[in-house]
């Protein structure tokens, strides 16, 4: 347990980084989906076609990842990290809600220990903590007691996140389900691999992409 919290740390703090360290360092996440791509290429059980649709869904993930950064600019390493900022609320509160409340199986052919219970924590947690931080972010402009002061990524990229999280990271478990594997990798120790860290943000990056000039405006 303290390994897996102490690497989950230093996981962070390196997303962090990445996403707000330099103007070119957002580009950097390439790396781990490619080594998404990798694991997928790797993964023995897996048909020529799955693998190929999930090498599809690592390189679209990039480059969505890439056309937010040449959109966006400056602003693109705040977005991608609320992005994971976001995943990892929605994660968090699903994993002690589900532990708290969790009765009802959510997915249990691809993920028995997820719950309903556990989804609707994790994304009640996520629109609420979500909001407060991105309003925050906003400055003196929007205030949290006064909804209609927020602009509109500060509700709707929580909400898209409360839903895409918990697919994409169903799709990673019916990707590694298929390839009869509990990990994809031993990427960061006591975590797994690179699908593993990133399975959530693979879709939440392409939806957002894809509706970005109706997520991300004011």
């Amino acid at each position: 347990m303290m390994q897996r919290s102490l690497w989950g740390a230093v996981y962070a703090l390196a997303i962090f980084w990445i996403c707000n360290g330099r103007p070119w360092s957002p580009y950097l996440l390439a790396l781990p989906l490619l080594g998404v791509a990798w694991e997928f290429l790797q993964m023995e059980r897996l048909s020529a076609p799955q693998k190929l649709a999930g090498v599809s869904y690592a390189l679209l993930a990039g480059w969505s990842t890439y056309s937010l950064i040449n959109t966006w600019g400056e602003t693109a390493g705040f977005i991608l990290f609320s992005i994971f900022l976001l995943i990892w609320i929605s994660d968090s509160m699903a994993y002690v809600g589900g532990r708290l409340l969790g009765r009802t199986p959510f997915a249990p052919s691809l993920s028995p220990k997820k719950t309903w219970e556990g989804a609707i924590s994790g994304g009640l947690f996520t629109l609420l903590l979500g909001a407060a931080y991105l309003v925050q972010m906003d400055g003196p402009i929007s205030s949290f007691t006064e909804p209609a002061t927020w602009p509109r990524y500060a509700w709707l990229l929580p909400l898209v996140i409360t839903l895409t999280a918990p697919v994409g990271d169903l799709v990673g478990s019916k990707f590694k389900r298929l390839a009869d594997i509990k990990d994809s990798g031993i990427f960061l120790p006591g975590h797994g691999g690179f699908l593993d860290r990133f399975d959530s943000f693979l879709l939440s990056v392409i939806v957002v992409a894809l509706l970005q000039s109706l997520i991300l405006v004011a």
